[in-house]
């Protein structure tokens, strides 16, 4: 053994480490969580932290990664390449046991599990360390759930895990009140589930003017223009809204549906419009660079789509988009499934439509075209809710209070 790793191997840690666990790096984190850093911060305060992750072939941001520990998967993921991501996630599958084994030598008294792929928590929880798992997507549900028999093998295999996942020393993060039933239902104790509402992403979403996108979209005044946006997957509905959309011209020739985001399923989502006869109707934007240009071209429209499958893995899941879309102050029409409707109540702060209704759709998108001056009223109540329901501050506050509680129950232990 050499002088150094005999040096390093006989000093102490002085601070508690904390491990924040995720695919990905800290520069797409702090995309799809946006308080990442504020939350790092504040363990910083008593706490060691150490981000474990892949690489990123982004630009590395540096303040982003100022005060941490980083260690990487040797792995390198486009974070705006579906394919690359998928090729990746399965490489990083082929590299778990090492990772798994690198994770164990860190030691840390707390991980904060942001990595729900199927049975990374299961075998997290097996190290005896504190830990919280943030549930997102269902993933046995997405890959499986496109009829009833793979419906029924998904919902036995998550069970299954969720189940496994009790340990007194695992707290799980669920997003809504509906979420956090359903991972009961699936098996965990409801007492040690915390409900943390997402926090919002701060000064990036907001009204401005975008008659400039208007024209780049080839839109005109009289159209009724109305935009969906992020990752294009079958698990959020787009086929079905493709589907309803081709109904809906019969009767509104005028009306437009602009399609922002891209990833896996756009090349699918093209070869949709083209097979229904779309082109003049549906407008794809693509991947757009930065969430800059996402802000600009959702200001271009008069309405704004927040949509998901009624199915099992969308139950409880409040989409970002959500947060991106109700701060805007335009009118919000969303899928009325549970999670999403625990955040909108129909014509008060926001327009809701019956799952798997077009008639329902039809008739919310009929109201906000012909009541303009009254959806734009709800619409500044919607902005008031989202700041309601997704406040950072009280975000973080209670990430702290789980990690703590966690760490200083090690400590008891000891």
């Amino acid at each position: 053994m050499n002088l150094i790793n005999f040096k390093a191997k006989m000093e102490q840690r002085k601070k508690p480490l904390v491990v924040y666990f995720h695919r990905y790096s800290i520069e797409y984190e702090s995309v799809q969580f946006p308080v990442a850093r504020k939350l790092i911060d504040l363990i910083l305060k008593k706490h060691e932290v150490l981000y474990f992750s892949m690489k990123t072939s982004e630009h590395v941001e540096e303040k982003l990664r100022k005060g941490i520990k980083i260690k990487e998967i040797p792995l390198k993921v486009n974070n705006k390449s579906g394919v690359d991501k998928w090729f990746k996630t399965f490489l990083y599958y082929i590299l778990l046991p090492k990772t798994l084994f690198e994770l164990k030598k860190q030691n840390p008294d707390f991980i904060i599990c942001k990595e729900t792929m199927p049975f990374i928590p299961y075998f997290i929880k097996f190290f005896k360390i504190p830990m919280l798992i943030d549930t997102s997507d269902w993933w046995w549900s997405i890959l499986f759930g496109k009829n009833k028999y793979g419906r029924k093998l998904a919902g036995s295999i998550e069970r299954f895990e969720v189940k496994k996942w009790d340990k007194p020393y695992v707290t799980v993060i669920a997003h809504t009140k509906a979420e956090a039933d359903l991972i009961a239902k699936k098996g965990f104790p409801i007492e040690r589930i915390k409900i943390i509402n997402a926090p919002l992403y701060e000064g990036v979403y907001f009204p401005c003017n975008a008659e400039k996108q208007r024209k780049l979209l080839s839109l005109k005044k009289s159209d009724f223009v109305v935009a969906v946006h992020g990752i294009i997957h079958p698990s959020k509905g787009y086929g079905q809204l493709l589907e309803w959309w081709k109904k809906l011209i019969s009767a509104h020739k005028n009306w437009k549906l602009v399609i922002i985001g891209g990833s896996i399923g756009e090349s699918w989502c093209r070869n949709k419009i083209k097979e229904l006869n779309l082109s003049e109707n549906v407008i794809m934007t693509g991947w757009l660079p930065t969430q800059q240009d996402v802000n600009l071209y959702l200001n271009a429209v008069d309405s704004l789509l927040v949509i998901r499958r009624n199915s099992p893995e969308n139950i409880g899941i409040v989409p970002s988009a959500l947060y991106h879309s109700l701060m805007l102050s335009k009118p919000v029409l969303a899928t009325g499934l549970p999670g999403i409707s625990e955040i909108i109540t129909d014509k008060e702060n926001g327009f809701l439509y019956k799952p798997d209704s077009f008639e329902s759709f039809k008739s919310s998108l009929e109201f906000i075209n012909k009541n303009k001056k009254k959806s734009l009223e709800i619409a500044k109540k919607g902005v008031k809710r989202a700041k309601e329901c997704f406040n950072p501050d009280k975000a973080i506050k209670k990430y702290l209070e789980v990690i703590e509680r966690g760490i200083i129950e090690k400590k008891r232990e000891k």
